[in-house]
């Protein structure tokens, strides 16, 4: 048994993986030869000078070529590391959701997150399910207000009563905490991350985006989320129609 959720988040991240070895496929065509006109003097085959108005200023050269592909995948892979963070904290919060819906014991669902609602916005929300909604939207933002992935990992597992493997969270949590330095600084790291996570390689002062990185992300996310969703199915904490086998 598992979660519609964590079948959501699989699907989304077998989508991410596509691209993954579609770059890879491509990388290794264009690094090859297999995309090279030796008798053009584009960069690559196909290139259109009225289409693509910009490539055509890349040389028909091994360096331009270089260039232009392992600029793309740095971008990629970029772009995964903010994705996969997304469907963590989206599978998180819907689960928070559904299982405040499901009558969870609201008091620890809260916790320190209390607020107030009115009784004409309640009125105006129209069912449970949307008040449910409301309340954990507000308890999750609070969560994420605190920019601590760590904080935010462990203050879900508590708030669920979930006995989620630490050292799970510990894995994954230097590859998630990159993505903070891809949004703001551009992959830029401060010395204390690179003093706490002597594991990940830095290069010039910036998170090397290669392939190691992006697997170890996969790999201890997808444990993570694994695990989370385990203990959400053995504590019961969602209605029948929020699981499947």
């Amino acid at each position: 048994m598992r979660s519609k959720a964590y079948h959501a988040f699989t699907q989304k991240l077998s989508y991410f993986d596509d691209d993954l070895e579609l770059m890879d496929v491509l990388h290794k065509a264009v690094t090859s030869g297999d995309l090279t006109d030796q008798g053009s003097q584009y960069v690559l085959k196909h290139v259109d000078p009225a289409a693509h108005t910009h490539i055509v200023r890349r040389k028909n050269s091994v360096g331009s070529r270089k260039i232009i592909i392992n600029h793309i995948r740095s971008t990629l892979y970029s772009s995964y590391v903010k994705d996969i963070y997304e469907e963590l904290t989206h599978y998180l919060r819907t689960v928070l959701t559904q299982a405040s819906s499901n009558g969870f014991n609201s008091g620890r669902l809260i916790g320190e997150h209390s607020f107030k609602m009115d009784a004409k916005t309640v009125l105006e929300l129209g069912s449970w399910d949307q008040v449910c909604q409301m309340v954990t939207e507000s308890v999750f933002q609070s969560l994420e207000a605190e920019k601590s992935t760590l904080k935010l990992l462990e203050k879900m597992a508590a708030k669920l009563a979930l006995n989620v493997d630490h050292q799970l969270i510990s894995t994954a949590l230097p590859y998630l905490e990159a993505r903070h330095f891809l949004v703001h600084t551009d992959g830029k790291v401060t010395q204390d991350y690179i003093n706490t996570y002597p594991q990940i390689q830095i290069k010039d002062g910036y998170v090397a985006l290669n392939l190691s990185f992006i697997d170890g992300l996969r790999s201890s996310v997808k444990a993570l989320v694994a695990d989370y969703d385990k203990e959400v199915i053995n504590g019961n904490l969602l209605k029948a129609e929020d699981t499947q086998p």
